[in-house]
């Protein structure tokens, strides 16, 4: 395999998923994206598409995102969480039509990325603060063997995430790094709720566009509670589309606000693992059409 240029028109994308990862026990093959699971390097492997748009911050790929946000939302809450800390950088390979699900083409993918992984640490020395996986730090990886999710659900996961939607791709992001920051350190927690705003805006900047193009002219936050009633078909938690964490976001972002001043931010870690959850199944709806999905697989 050939590296590639990371501004290479095509290419595909392995990226090693950190000791910090909490990951589940077995691999999810596609074509054109695969997560590979094992002891001593856990990566993904995915297909990049060419994207004129260039964002300094952007930390992944969209096919990345849509990765490992299939396999977070589609894990069947009842049997435990996955969450993924990907290494910062990539190592990028040639294109050549490879089939990602092939565990031939998997195994020279694994070589070449630990022989990269290797050398850079080799001659730069090992950066303490960007985690790597256990071949290279040997700080073993966490996994949750009773992850409960069909190799057929995540595909579909997979397929039904628009890259074209850019804010699904935008939330989801957000939703990812929200669970990257609760599992670094307690010491980001207010941080990580931050994230987690964000991936809360979006999903009520999806349902109010829903709501457009259904024909209501100025449809409210009130309008997108009632959106997401009508699907789950019981009481939702809170009035106008969660409006208590608008007001912690503004606790969080401001200081000196309207409601005092706080030597910390002023919020409780149970509502950041309360709303996470909600996102959870909220983003399964808004892709697949369906409330609780993964019930069906």
């Amino acid at each position: 395999m050939k590296i590639a240029a990371h501004t290479a028109k095509k290419r595909i994308a392995l990226r090693p998923l950190s000791a910090l990862s909490l990951l589940p026990a077995s691999s999810f093959l596609g074509s054109n994206a695969s997560l590979v699971i094992g002891n001593d390097i856990s990566f993904s492997a995915v297909r990049i598409a060419e994207d004129e748009d260039y964002f300094e911050l952007a930390w992944a790929a969209p096919e990345e995102i849509a990765l490992l946000a299939s396999i977070t939302i589609g894990a069947h809450p009842d049997y435990g969480k996955v969450h993924f800390f990907p290494a910062r950088w990539p190592t990028n390979i040639e294109d050549e039509g490879q089939d990602l699900s092939d565990h031939h083409v998997l195994e020279l993918a694994e070589a070449c990325l630990t022989g990269a992984l290797s050398r850079e640490t080799g001659l730069q020395g090992l950066n303490s603060w960007e985690e790597l996986p256990p071949a290279i730090v040997g700080r073993p990886y966490k996994f949750n063997p009773n992850v409960h999710l069909s190799d057929e659900y995540q595909a579909f996961l997979f397929e039904q995430i628009s890259l074209d939607n850019h804010l699904m791709i935008r939330g989801l992001s957000h939703l990812l790094k929200c669970a990257m920051l609760k599992c670094l350190s307690r010491s980001f927690i207010d941080t990580a709720c931050l994230e987690i705003y964000v991936a809360l805006e979006a999903t009520l900047e999806i349902i109010l566009l829903r709501l457009r193009s259904q024909g209501e002219a100025n449809p409210s936050n009130k309008d997108a509670s009632d959106y997401l009633l009508e699907a789950f078909g019981e009481p939702y938690r809170l009035e106008k589309y969660y409006e208590p964490y608008y007001e912690d976001r503004i606790k969080a972002v401001h200081p000196n606000s309207r409601f005092g001043v706080a030597k910390f931010t002023p919020l409780y870690v149970d509502d950041l693992y309360m709303l996470y959850d909600d996102l959870l199944r909220n983003y399964e709806f808004l892709i697949t059409g369906k409330t609780n999905c993964y019930r069906e697989w």
